[in-house]
């Protein structure tokens, strides 16, 4: 059997130029968590005008998408993204963990997007080597390739 240092994976890209990256997981797979900056969230609330919300109304007699809220709801998302993004900026983080949507609303013409998680610092992991999974994965294809 192979040894684990054997599959290498290398180190990850550095978070840098003021990005942040999140993820619905505890971590990133091949980076540290050095700091825990706290819960970062945004909000968005959101309502259509009266006359989509009527044309939204005929639309739910007759069945199908109701396109009109689809979009809100991805608006309204996508701004209550924005706000946690900007509140982790603020704190320093280059990452955001455990990131969880609540959203409702939508069937009284508006919407409202909660979206909350914890503001982090990661740094890669300097020759990284996956475990669980993706590392059981490489060290049966390595030991399979040695076999042949």
């Amino acid at each position: 059997m192979s040894e684990r240092t054997d599959l290498l994976v290398g180190t990850r890209p550095e978070i840098s130029d003021g990005r942040i990256i999140m993820s619905g997981a505890e971590g990133f797979d091949g980076y540290e968590i050095m700091e825990y900056k706290g819960m970062v969230w945004g909000i968005s609330a959101r309502a259509k005008d009266m006359g989509q919300d009527i044309a939204m109304g005929c639309k739910m007699l007759s069945g199908g998408e109701l396109n009109s809220y689809t979009a809100l709801g991805d608006e309204s998302r996508q701004r209550a993204v924005d706000r946690m993004l900007k509140m982790a900026a603020r704190q320093g983080a280059n990452a955001i963990i455990n990131v969880e949507f609540e959203m409702g609303g939508a069937q009284q013409g508006a919407t409202q997007v909660v979206v909350h998680g914890t503001a982090v610092v990661i740094k890669p992991i300097v020759d990284y080597v996956p475990v669980g999974a993706a590392g059981n994965i490489l060290m049966e294809i390595k030991d399979r390739l040695g076999q042949e």
